[in-house]
This record gives structure tokens, sequence and C-alpha cells, in this order.
């Protein structure tokens, strides 16, 4: 049996707290609201999380918007 990151891409470790906490709030349906490095906002609720990207559910929009992992300074849940 491998440990948890073989199972998982490099840079998704499901073991980690912060990507355990963006797993609750997905579970959740929390609304967050997501800081951009470039020094952009988006709120919304998560929907997945992969190695790469976030998927957030913005209301008004149809599709999620799919945010580069490496593209967040900060997340934040709005409740």
């Amino acid at each position: 049996m491998g440990s948890s990151s073989e199972r998982h891409p490099p840079g998704f470790d499901p073991s980690q707290p912060g990507i355990r906490l963006l797993q609750q709030w997905i579970r959740r349906q929390m609304a967050i609201q997501v800081d951009l490095a470039g020094g952009g906002q988006l709120s919304g609720c998560p929907v997945w999380v992969d190695a790469d990207f976030l998927a957030v559910q913005v209301d008004g929009v149809g599709e999620p918007v799919l945010v580069n992992r490496r593209a967040i300074a900060l997340i934040q849940s709005q409740t």
C-alpha cells in the first residue's frame, strides 16, 4: 500500500490542513472569498479543488470559475 502522496497528483496532499479545510467548505457549500495575488477578488462557493485549480461557483455565472492555485493570495469563509 502506497503513501498518500503516491495516490494523488504532486502538489495535492489531502492530509494537509489547508486542503482538508477546503474540502470541508466544499462539502458544506460555504461561501468563500478568494483574494488573488494580482489584487482582484472572487466570491462564491467552492465546487472542487485539485493540484492546480480551485473551482468557484459565482452567483449569476453558469459554469464554475477556475482559479489557478498559484494565483491565490488568500481564501477565507464568508460565514
